[in-house]
């Protein structure tokens, strides 16, 4: 039950639900419209960085809002429509005793839910779609068992995903998903649902959507056409190639494609969409691009340790372009402009174009108070779930006119 202070918000998410709503419908509409040049857009072509250029072909398209201007636009339509409803979901799930009923107002029917100490997560299902979303690390939540979350995310060496697949996660990770996993998967495989699956979460919510979606292929043998790409928001790596595991078989470079298709996705990489705001410095964690990580690199001594251990054993963990995990999935990069309130835009990076954007200096987390408190509050779901809301209404007006 809501308190009195904040039935008002109750009453304007229930706004933005309908608003939400209607933005699926016109999503769908465009989608059957161009119905012709859907494997077009779903396939996944890796391609340079290059500059944004509108697009003469859509009057009041902003190719800056979004990368790669040459793709349909109703395309772009319908990425931003589900992510938005990803992010809101994923913001949801933070709200405890109270997230039935906010998944609820925005159209959704709970089929069940549970807290292990560590998370929580909800199954939820809405227009023959049925949605798996994870809570991330929530600290000030009363179900949440502080040492144990602190225990579980300490525990950052990796273990092998599953056995005879050369791909390895994070430990806690795996443990923190082991503990709901027999309560999730009845809903994953209940054979009179025939729709399609969804797994999103925000923070390290995101991380486990993607061990559970891995999991579905891998263990569950779900077809991958069932499954929608894994919607995450500033969620940590926590998946790896395994290059000791794979017997030393040179068909596989480990790249971030190779890693999704080692988990059942062909589509590779195309299969997860990374949503990060630019000072975000969570998902930079275990990567190289991490800022402690690159400064330690740039060291004399430590520099030159990390480089004989590459000569010496190959390429893997503690290398110059490698912490302890690999970036998996397509970045959709959020970033508000300069002098621009309130305008955030979105751009798409794919391959090595990833790692590079994510690159971040200490300096900049460690030049002024005021960049600190940044990359917390970039890392908020909340704030994912407005720019998104934002780009997503700009985009339906602009291809209505």
């Amino acid at each position: 039950t809501h308190s009195a202070h904040t039935l008002p918000r109750a009453r304007a998410r229930m706004r933005a639900a309908t608003s939400s709503a209607r933005c699926d419908a016109i999503s769908a509409l465009a989608s059957t419209s161009r119905a012709s040049c859907s494997s077009r857009r779903r396939a996944h072509r890796p391609r340079a960085r290059r500059p944004l250029a509108s697009s003469a072909s859509s009057p009041g398209y902003d190719a800056q809002d979004v990368v790669d201007a040459d793709e349909d636009v109703t395309r772009d339509t319908t990425e931003m429509t589900r992510a938005t409803t990803c992010a809101r979901l994923s913001n949801f799930i933070y709200k405890g005793a109270s997230t039935p009923a906010w998944f609820s107002g925005d159209g959704f029917e709970v089929l069940g839910s549970g807290v292990t100490g560590a998370t929580a997560w909800c199954a939820c299902e809405r227009r023959n779609e049925r949605y798996i979303v994870i809570r991330g690390a929530a600290w000030s939540q009363p179900d949440t068992d502080r040492n144990k979350l602190s225990w579980q995310i300490a525990k950052v060496w990796p273990m092998a995903l599953k056995r005879g697949v050369p791909v390895v996660a994070h430990q806690g990770v795996i443990e923190m998903v082991d503990e709901f996993w027999r309560d999730v998967a009845p809903f994953i495989e209940d054979e009179t649902f025939k729709g399609k699956f969804s797994f999103t979460g925000h923070s390290l919510g995101g991380s486990m959507a993607l061990i559970i979606a891995a999991r579905c292929r891998l263990e569950l043998g779900i077809a991958e056409e069932r499954i929608m790409p894994v919607h995450t928001f500033g969620s940590p790596p926590v998946l790896a190639y395994d290059r000791l595991s794979s017997r030393g078989t040179d068909e596989c470079a480990g790249t971030m494609d190779d890693i999704l298709r080692l988990c059942g996705f062909s589509k590779g990489s195309s299969m997860v969409r990374q949503y990060v705001l630019a000072k975000d410095i969570i998902p930079r964690m275990w990567l190289s691009a991490d800022p402690v990580f690159s400064a330690a690199t740039k060291m004399d001594f430590i520099g030159s340790v990390l480089d004989w251990r590459e000569q010496t054993f190959g390429g893997g963990m503690f290398t110059r372009n490698r912490f302890l995990y690999q970036t998996c999935g397509d970045l959709y990069w959020l970033e508000y402009q300069a002098g621009v309130e309130a305008k955030p835009l979105l751009t798409r990076h794919t391959g090595e174009d990833v790692l590079e954007k994510l690159q971040m200096e200490l300096e900049e987390v460690t030049e002024s108070p005021l960049a600190a408190l940044r990359t917390a509050i970039d890392h908020n779901s909340q704030n994912y779930v407005d720019a998104l809301q934002f780009l997503t209404v700009k985009r339906i007006i602009s291809t209505s006119q």
